[in-house]
């Protein structure tokens, strides 16, 4: 049996973290493929617009300003579904538009919270539903953006 050099073969150095963040990217992208068509509408909204400061993703007002401004009345349904999306930062997202829509959106939040069970997620819609009850509350869409800031938010 010939002898192979292990020098002599061609190698690319692959770090353990390249590695996990391209199977974190093929399954974020992967996993809204099962919804139906608006959910992924909406889950692309809030991907394009979700801030990044020092490495992690986030919700920031361009977040909550651009599903804000593409959501209505008739989405409850889709925004009730993703409440239960595997993305932290869509579910957090969501709660708090839901809860800017009014008494509709509110009691969907409410009712989450009812059947949730874990600690981290019981206060992500308690903070939802609280920033409602602050005395000095201004609805997402009275957040006027400036024609350069609102250029940065991307709807589709």
């Amino acid at each position: 049996m010939p002898r192979v050099n292990p020098q002599s073969e061609f190698r690319v150095p692959v770090s353990r973290r390249v590695i996990s963040l391209a199977l974190l990217a093929m399954l974020v992208w992967a996993q809204p493929l099962g919804q139906p068509r608006r959910y992924r509408e909406l889950r692309r909204v809030i991907d394009r617009n979700t801030g990044f400061a020092h490495m992690t993703r986030g919700v920031n007002m361009y977040t909550l300003y651009a599903l804000r401004s593409c959501v209505g009345e008739r989405d409850l349904s889709v925004l009730r579904e993703m409440l239960r999306d595997q993305d932290r930062i869509a579910r957090m997202a969501v709660s708090s538009v839901l809860v800017d829509l009014g008494g509709d959106g509110e009691r969907v939040v409410r009712a989450r919270l009812a059947e949730v069970k874990d600690a981290g997620e019981k206060s992500m819609l308690q903070d939802a539903l609280g920033d409602l009850a602050r005395p000095g509350y201004r609805p997402i869409l009275a957040y006027p953006p400036t024609a350069v800031k609102r250029a940065r938010i991307h709807c589709k």
